[in-house]
C-alpha cells in the first residue's frame, strides 16, 4: 500500500512538473551560450547585462550577467533594474491599441482632436499629424524639438517651442526620430482614459502582467536597491556616470525595468495580447502597431542593419519591422546616457529577446539580437560578435578634434545672453568667482584653461578622461558673435 501511494505521489509530481515546465528548453541555445556572452561582454566593454529569451510562449530564461557597478562589483541577477529607454515606446502604442478597442480613440484622428491647443507652425501639418504619424517619427518637424525635450526636461515646454520650428523634412516623406513628437501619443492617453500615462500603464499592463518591478518614476527609481549604474567605456577603462534619469521623457522613454519583468512583457506580445486568459488588447490592434508605415534604408538607422541583406526595413508605430532569414522581426533599441537596450521579437515564430546593458552605446546588443534569433530560427552559425565589432570598432579611431584658443578673450567677455530661433536662450552669467552658463535646465561652468580654451566643466563628470569645450565667434573687431554650447550655435543678443 505505501509503495502504491508513493508512485501515485511521484507521478503526481511529474504531472505537476511537467504541468508548469517551459516548452522551450536551454538546448535551443548553443551549450556554451553563457561563457559566450560573458567573454563578448568583454570584448565589447559591457560592464553588466539583463538578458530574457522566450521561446515558444514561455521563457527560456531570464538572468543577469556581469556587475551592477564598476565601484561595488555586485553581480546583475533577473531582478536588476536598468533604464529601458525607447524600447518602451511599444508600451504608449500598446495603451492606445486599448483605447482603440474601446472605441476611444482612432490611429487616424488628428492629434488636435484630443489635444486643441497644441501648435505646430505649419498650419497643414497641425491640422493633420494624426496618432499614427506620431508614432511613426514622420512629422517632417525640425529636430530642435526633439533636442529641446532633453535641454529643459520636459515635454510640454517643448511642445509649447514647436510653433517656432518649422519643417525640416516634408511631411510624412522621410522619417525622422523625435522623442517631442513621439511623446504627444502620451498626452493622447492621458485626455482619453482620465488617467496619466504612467498611472495607465500601471493599471493597465504593469499590474496584471505582474510586471512589479518596472519602475517609471524617478523618485521609484532613485529608492530601488537592486539597480544597474550607467556607465562609460573611454580610453580603455569603464568609468560609472550618472544615473539616466528621464521620468519627464514620459511615453518617449520613462520606463525602468528588469529581465524577469520583460521576459513577461515578451510572453505578452507573442501571446497576441493575451494573458491569463483575459485579452487586454485585441491581436489585431497589437498586430497594427508591428505593421511598416514607412520604409527606411537600413543604412541610415543602424550600421548593423547594413550588415545584413534585408528584403524590406521599415518603422511602424513604436516598432521597426524587417525581415530576417525569412520571418518579419519587431524591434526596438532603448539608449540614453550610460544605458543601451534591445528588444526583438518573431511573433510568426513565438520568439523574443531582451537585453539590457549598463553602459553607453554598447552595439554588442544588436549581435546578441541577431545571435538569438538565428540559434532559435535555426541554421544560422554566423558570428555576429565578430562580424560588427569592427564596424563599431574602427582600428584606427578618429582623432578628437582639439579646442580653439582665444589669447585675449576673458570669461566676462562672455557675459550676456545668447539666442537660438525655436529653443532656450543660453544665460552666461558670474556666480562670485566663478561664471556659469545656464540653458534650460542644464548649468555648466565655465573654466579658461591655461592654452586660452574654455573648458565646459561638470563636476560630476570631472572623473571622465575627456573634456567639452565652448567654441567662440568673433567678429573682426573681437566682439563675440556667436557661440558654440553643447553643440548648438548661439547668437549673442544686442
Amino acid at each position: 500500500m505505501k509503495d502504491m501511494k508513493m508512485k501515485k505521489l511521484i507521478f503526481a509530481l511529474v504531472v505537476a512538473a511537467t504541468a508548469f515546465a517551459p516548452i522551450a528548453k536551454a538546448q535551443d541555445l548553443p551549450a556554451n551560450f553563457d561563457q559566450m556572452v560573458e567573454a563578448d561582454m568583454k570584448k565589447w566593454h559591457a560592464p553588466g547585462l539583463g538578458l530574457a529569451v522566450v521561446k515558444d510562449g514561455k521563457t527560456l530564461f531570464a538572468k543577469g550577467y556581469g556587475i551592477k557597478s564598476v565601484k561595488t562589483g555586485e553581480l546583475v541577477n533577473a531582478d536588476t533594474l536598468f533604464q529601458a529607454g525607447s524600447t518602451t515606446k511599444a508600451f504608449a502604442a500598446t495603451a492606445l491599441a486599448m483605447l482603440v478597442d474601446e472605441g476611444k480613440v482612432a490611429w487616424d484622428d488628428p492629434v488636435i482632436k484630443h489635444i486643441p491647443e497644441l501648435e505646430i507652425q505649419d498650419d497643414y501639418v497641425r491640422e493633420n499629424l494624426t496618432i499614427r504619424d506620431a508614432l511613426s517619427h514622420r512629422s517632417g518637424i525640425k529636430q530642435m524639438t526633439n533636442i529641446n525635450m532633453f535641454i529643459g526636461k520636459s515635454l510640454p515646454k517643448a511642445w509649447g517651442m514647436m510653433a517656432d520650428n518649422g519643417q525640416q523634412t516634408s511631411f510624412r516623406q522621410k522619417w525622422d526620430y523625435n522623442n517631442t513628437i513621439f511623446g504627444l501619443s502620451g498626452r493622447v492617453v492621458e485626455r482619453v482614459s482620465g488617467m496619466s500615462f504612467h498611472r495607465f500603464v500601471e493599471e493597465r499592463i504593469l499590474k496584471p502582467l505582474g510586471m512589479n518591478n518596472t519602475k517609471m518614476l524617478d523618485a521609484e527609481v532613485e529608492a530601488a536597491e537592486n539597480r544597474a549604474e550607467a556607465h562609460q567605456y573611454l580610453k580603455g577603462e569603464t568609468y560609472e556616470i550618472p544615473y539616466p534619469y528621464i521620468e519627464y521623457s514620459d511615453s518617449a522613454g520613462m520606463m525602468n525595468s528588469t529581465p524577469s519583468d520583460m521576459s513577461k512583457w515578451l510572453e505578452f506580445l507573442l501571446a497576441k495580447g493575451q494573458w491569463n486568459d483575459q485579452q487586454l488588447v485585441s491581436e489585431k490592434q497589437l498586430a497594427e502597431t508591428m505593421k511598416p508605415v514607412i520604409f527606411l534604408p537600413p543604412e541610415s538607422i543602424y550600421p548593423a542593419a547594413a550588415s545584413y541583406d534585408h528584403n524590406y526595413y521599415s518603422y511602424g508605430m513604436a516598432w521597426f519591422a524587417h525581415d530576417f532569414k525569412g520571418h518579419k522581426v519587431a524591434m526596438h533599441t532603448g539608449s540614453i546616457a550610460g544605458m543601451s537596450a534591445i528588444i526583438a521579437i518573431v511573433p510568426e515564430k513565438n520568439i523574443g529577446m531582451y537585453a539590457f546593458i549598463n553602459s553607453d552605446h554598447i552595439e554588442y546588443r544588436h549581435a546578441l539580437m541577431y545571435t538569438i534569433l538565428g540559434h532559435l530560427l535555426g541554421g544560422d552559425k554566423t558570428d555576429w560578435s565578430e562580424k560588427l565589432f569592427p564596424i563599431f570598432n574602427p582600428e584606427t579611431p578618429a582623432e578628437p578634434r582639439k579646442p580653439e584658443t582665444y589669447a585675449n578673450l576673458t570669461l566676462t567677455d562672455l557675459l550676456g545672453t545668447y539666442t537660438l530661433a525655436g529653443s532656450y536662450d543660453v544665460e552666461i552669467e558670474q556666480r562670485g568667482d566663478q561664471v556659469w552658463g545656464k540653458v534650460g535646465e542644464n548649468q555648466i561652468q565655465l573654466i579658461k584653461k591655461e592654452d586660452g580654451s574654455i573648458l565646459m566643466y561638470d563636476k560630476k563628470l570631472a572623473h571622465l578622461p575627456r573634456e567639452s569645450f565652448m567654441r567662440v565667434v568673433q567678429k573682426n573687431d573681437g566682439s563675440i558673435s556667436d557661440i558654440v554650447f553643447g553643440g548648438l550655435r548661439y547668437k549673442k543678443a544686442n
